[in-house]
C-alpha cells in the first residue's frame, strides 16, 4: 500500500469498507478458475471519487504531496531520463500482447539499484536467474553477481516501459499506447475508478534490452552493470495498481462476458449492477471497446487476516478493472481489418465514436458484451462525477500525456492551415472532443429504470 497516495487510499478505503455488504471470497495457494468465479461475483468496480489538484493529477498515485522528494523515485515526467537493468518477462508469456514492451529494474543515474521503497542498492555486479515461480512459469529474479548459490534476492524496484518502433515521430501508430495508457489512466482515476500508474518518460536507458527486446522475445540478460545501455526515447512507465492479484494458475484476469451474465441473471447486487453500468460510461469517453479477458484483473482490496500455511485466505473486498487501456482514442477495426491494428491516439478515427449510438435510447456504442442500456442510477452517478470535471483539466490531462505531439497527421493538418500554435490547436481539437463526450452522458434520455 505504500505506493499509493493517501487521496487514493482514502477513496479505496472507504469504499472497501463501505461496501463490505458484498460476501467476499476465499483464495487457496493453489487456485483453480472455477474458484477464482466467486471473487468476481463479489467483486466492485467503483470507488469513491477523489479530489485532486493538478500537481497530484499530472504526477500521479505514486507523487506523495506531502513529502515530494521521498516519493520522487516511484513517479515519472516528461522530462525524466530514467535508468534500468533490463528483466526477462514477457518471452515467458503464452499471450504477450502486441505493444513493444519490456520491464525492468530501477537503476539510479550513477548505476545502483532502487529499493521498493526508495533505499539505494548498491552492487558491483548484478545476475538475472530465470527460475519457475509458485504458479509453474517461468520468472527472473536479481541476485548480486557474487552470490554463488543465489541465497539472497534484491528485492529492486521494477516496472514496465512501452516504447515506440521506430522512434518518434515516424513511428507506426500502432504503438501510440505509450500516449493512449497515460491519458486514460489519469481520467479513471478522476472519476473514481481503477487503473494502473502510467507515467510519460523523455527517455529510457535500459542495461541488456537490446535494441528491441519485445520484437526479439529477449529471455535473458548476461549484460554487466558496466555495459552501455540501449535509449528508447519517447516512452511510458507503468506501475500495477499494488494491491494483490487474483491469480488461478497464474492467471488474473476476468471476463467481460461473465460480468454480463453476472448482471443479467440476478448474480450481481443492484450496487454492482451501478457500478458496471457507470465504468462502461466511462469507458465510453475514451471508447475502450476492447472486451478481451487478458486486458483484465482482479484484485483484492482488503485481506481478512494474515496468510496462514495451507490455509485459503479471505479475500473481503474484491475489485475488478480494465488494466490495460492503451486500444483507446480510436475505433475498432471493423469487418475489413482482420490483419491490421485497430487505430488508437488517432483524432479522425475516434471523433465520431460517440458514447451512445443512440442518446435519445441510451444505447451505448461499446457494450462491452454487456445490455446495450444503462441504467439511469448509473448515468445520475456519472452526471455527479462529471460535474468535477472541466475543459482546462481534460487539456492539462492530454497535455501530460503529450497528446499535442501524439498524432502527427492531425498536427500537419494545423500546420498546413499556417495555425500559429499547431500544438495547442491539436489539444484544443481533443480536449473540445471530449466534453462532447462528457455532454452526451450527461443528456441521454430514457436509460433503465432502477
Amino acid at each position: 500500500m505504500s505506493r499509493l497516495l493517501s487521496f487514493v487510499l482514502f477513496g479505496l478505503f472507504s469504499a472497501a469498507t463501505a461496501f463490505a455488504q458484498t460476501p467476499g471470497c476465499e483464495v487457496p495457494d493453489k487456485m483453480s478458475k472455477d474458484q477464482k468465479i466467486p471473487c468476481v461475483k463479489s467483486a466492485r468496480m467503483m470507488i469513491d471519487q477523489p479530489t485532486l489538484t493538478p500537481t497530484q493529477l499530472a504526477n500521479g498515485p505514486d507523487f506523495d504531496a506531502a513529502d515530494p522528494e521521498k516519493s520522487r523515485f516511484l513517479y515519472f515526467t516528461e522530462t525524466d531520463n530514467i535508468f534500468c537493468y533490463f528483466r526477462p518477462h514477457y518471452a515467458f508469456m503464452s499471450i504477450k500482447g502486441e505493444s513493444m514492451k519490456f520491464q525492468c529494474w530501477h537503476m539510479s543515474p550513477d548505476g545502483a539499484f532502487y529499493a521498493p521503497k526508495g533505499e539505494i542498492i548498491h552492487l558491483d555486479g548484478a545476475k538475472v536467474v530465470i527460475d519457475k515461480n509458485k504458479d509453474g512459469e517461468k520468472s527472473a529474479s536479481l541476485f548480486a553477481a557474487n552470490d554463488a548459490n543465489n541465497e539472497h534476492e534484491i528485492k529492486a524496484d521494477r516496472f514496465k516501459v512501452k516504447y515506440l518502433k521506430p522512434p518518434y515521430p515516424n513511428h507506426n501508430t500502432r504503438y501510440n499506447e505509450v500516449f493512449t495508457e497515460i491519458a486514460a489512466s489519469r481520467i479513471m482515476w478522476l472519476l473514481g475508478f481503477l487503473s494502473d500508474h502510467v507515467y510519460p518518460v523523455g527517455s529510457a536507458s535500459c542495461i541488456g534490452c537490446g535494441p528491441d527486446p519485445f520484437a526479439q522475445n529477449l529471455s535473458e540478460n548476461k549484460a554487466s552493470l558496466k555495459d552501455a545501455p540501449t535509449v528508447f526515447k519517447v516512452g511510458s512507465a507503468e506501475r500495477e495498481l499494488s494491491w494483490d492479484a487474483i491469480k488461478a494458475s497464474g492467471d488474473e484476469t476476468w471476463s467481460w462476458t461473465d460480468a454480463a451474465k453476472f448482471y443479467s441473471d440476478g448474480t450481481w447486487s443492484h450496487q454492482q449492477k451501478v457500478d458496471y453500468d457507470a465504468y462502461r460510461l466511462a469507458l465510453g469517453l475514451i471508447h475502450y471497446h476492447n472486451a478481451i479477458a487478458q486486458q483484465n484483473r482482479v484484485v483484492c482490496a482488503e485481506w481478512a487476516g494474515p496468510k496462514v500455511a495451507g490455509q485459503a485466505r479471505i479475500c473481503k473486498q474484491t475489485f475488478i478493472f480494465a488494466q490495460d487501456l492503451g486500444s483507446t482514442f480510436g475505433k475498432a477495426k471493423g469487418a475489413f481489418g482482420f490483419f491490421g491494428a485497430n487505430p488508437r491516439g488517432s483524432f479522425t478515427a475516434w471523433e465520431p465514436q460517440t458514447v451512445f449510438t443512440n442518446p435519445a435510447a441510451c444505447e451505448l456504442r461499446a457494450t462491452l458484451e454487456g445490455d446495450k442500456k444503462v441504467l439511469k442510477e448509473a448515468q445520475d452517478v456519472m452526471i455527479q462525477r462529471l460535474a468535477h470535471v472541466d475543459a482546462a483539466t481534460i487539456k492539462s490531462i492530454f497535455r501530460t500525456a503529450r497528446f499535442q505531439m501524439m498524432d502527427q497527421k492531425e498536427l500537419h493538418k494545423f500546420q498546413d492551415k499556417g495555425t500559429a500554435n499547431a500544438e495547442e490547436a491539436a489539444l484544443d481539437e481533443w480536449t473540445s472532443t471530449f466534453m462532447k463526450r462528457v455532454e452526451e452522458i450527461r443528456t441521454a434520455q430514457n436509460c433503465k429504470a432502477n
